[in-house]
């Protein structure tokens, strides 16, 4: 047992050992008041003390889910904004450097605890890891339009934790003032929301997204007080009184929200990432509230408002296997003109615009014939580009092209018996890297059957070693054998993390040109098809 005094009063740990590797782990430590009844949907409130010393040997509650991980429902508990901290040392010689874990699920499922995310591999290294849990879906990211409910709780939860990092991660024998924030997926695009939001100014000092950032569509909701209203209507409330909805909806227990079903929206494009019915929103700028998003991502990061730090971004070689596997359901949808045209060009041009940059697509991925069930890789290259790495690189130029800062791009295309989500998934014909799969490479997963071999141990080390030495010096290649360069207008190079790692200029020039091209017309307004 070991303690720690903090801000909110005394913390019993636990001493750890794996192998030769010795930590101290702290799980279940309130950072926000309980987020119950009047407090629900609402933004965090700071944590209250306590007396006499809190046991932090066991993980707090989950966010009530739909755990599609486990394909299970994960009762949880409405009071779930907890955190979890793993030291190497408690008294190191000199402060370490902290990383701030945001776990991703589509923003609807999830959490920071040890049985996904577990701590071992970092601890091989002079580091400390936190990771924690957020509201999800309903209850995180409801958006009335209005002072009581303006969206975005689950994200205010994060700032709330990293506010709690800042405070307190010195009695864990981190540095304050070297914080790096990382995700994957949702927690990618989280991690990149806090690089243009105020709200998290001053918060860390390095960043890094693992597949996923604020451009990407499914990143933010366009339509969530629709979504709002048809959730009371399922729920047996029909009103068009938003006052009338909350009431009704701060009634119902948690388990209500959970794994909701709803119809496609009424609206003129209908799109995948409409699926994803709960996100960040951007919040109205009337509103007399802190808010965390306050324009488009496009126009924050056009404005040149992202923070000036040292960032990786990356990708993994088959995204688009997360979205392609479900290619029975899409179908019907992919056969209509205008499904597989990027949201945000969509809602910039006219419908003729729209179906002449759809053939050009077909055209591109699919020869231009008729999408069938038999087509699994194409529309996994077609996902892999337009929902994930085009809008990634589309990120690294803004960053690169505005701040001091270096940023480094990656590719991951390393494959070992522990590529646990295409072979889950039944792809493993399929080529390349499905989305999330690098993730076993930098966690010790407990909860589900993953082998850890001589075949995978040495990617685990090179890519751990990659993430704690950028997290130490800002460089993630710094006192290494191989040199990552930053990506730059010029020399577009990106780093590929395989069974051996090299670092080359533009590898994905084809897909990336191609959308590039798309774009540039249409955001330069380009209002007809000469692409």
């Amino acid at each position: 047992m070991v303690i720690v005094k903090i801000d909110q009063g005394d913390l019993r740990g636990v001493l750890c050992k794996n192998g030769n590797v010795e930590y101290c782990a702290f799980n279940g430590i309130p950072y926000a008041q309980p987020p119950i009844g009047p407090l629900r949907f609402k933004a965090p409130e700071p944590p209250r003390p306590w007396t006499g010393i809190r046991d932090a040997s066991q993980h707090g509650p989950v966010c009530p889910q739909y755990n599609e991980r486990m394909d299970c429902i994960e009762v949880g508990s409405e009071d779930c904004l907890y955190i979890n901290v793993y030291s190497k040392s408690l008294t190191p010689l000199q402060p370490l450097p902290v990383l701030v874990w945001i776990h991703g699920g589509g923003f609807y499922t999830g959490s920071g605890n040890s049985d996904f995310y577990g701590p071992e591999f970092f601890m091989e290294h002079d580091v400390v890891l936190v990771t924690f849990n957020y509201r999800l879906e309903v209850l995180g990211f409801l958006c009335l339009d209005n002072e009581d409910v303006p969206g975005n709780a689950g994200l205010k939860d994060q700032v709330m934790a990293l506010k709690w990092v800042k405070n307190n991660i010195s009695a864990f024998g981190g540095d304050p003032d070297n914080v790096t924030i990382f995700g994957c997926s949702a927690g990618a695009a989280s991690t990149s929301y806090h690089l243009t939001s105020k709200m998290s100014k001053g918060l860390f000092n390095k960043a890094i997204c693992q597949s996923g950032v604020c451009l990407n569509e499914w990143s933010y909701n366009l339509y969530a007080k629709k979504r709002a209203f048809q959730l009371g209507k399922l729920l047996g409330k029909e009103t068009e009184d938003e006052l009338e909805l909350l009431d009704f909806l701060r009634q119902l227990p948690a388990s209500s929200f959970v794994n909701i079903k709803l119809p496609a929206l009424d609206v003129q494009h209908k799109d995948m990432v409409d699926s994803i019915y709960f996100g960040p929103v951007i919040e109205k700028s009337y509103l007399k509230v802190e808010k965390f998003i306050t324009e488009s991502p496009y126009d924050a990061m056009k404005g040149g408002k992202v923070a000036d730090v040292p960032i990786i971004v990356g990708y993994t070689s088959a995204e688009g296997i997360e979205s392609a596997r479900k290619i029975n359901d899409l179908l019907k949808y992919l056969s209509k003109v205008g499904s597989i045209v990027p949201r945000e060009i969509k809602l910039k041009v006219n419908s003729d615009v729209v179906k002449c940059i759809d053939q050009k697509i077909r055209d591109k991925y699919f020869n231009g014939k008729t999408i069938t069930k038999n087509m699994l890789q194409e529309l996994t290259d077609l996902f892999t580009y337009s929902l994930f790495t085009y809008n990634i690189y589309r990120f690294a130029k803004y960053c690169a092209k505005i701040n001091s800062n270096p940023l480094y791009l990656y590719k991951f295309d390393a494959e070992t018996e522990r590529n646990y989500a295409k072979g889950n998934y039944k792809m493993d014909h399929l080529k390349g890297v499905c989305h999330a799969d690098e993730l076993p490479y930098l966690f010790n997963v407990t909860c589900l059957d993953i082998p850890l071999t001589d075949n995978s141990i040495p990617i685990i080390k090179e890519m751990v070693g990659l993430w704690t030495s950028f997290a130490r010096t800002g460089n993630p290649t710094e006192s290494r054998n191989i040199t990552w360069k930053p990506y730059t207008s010029k020399t577009k190079n990106c780093f590929i993390i395989s069974k051996t790692c090299v670092c080359c200029e533009n590898p994905d020039s084809d897909h990336i040109d191609f959308w590039e091209e798309i774009y540039a017309n249409v955001l330069d307004g380009d209002t007809k098809c000469n692409i």
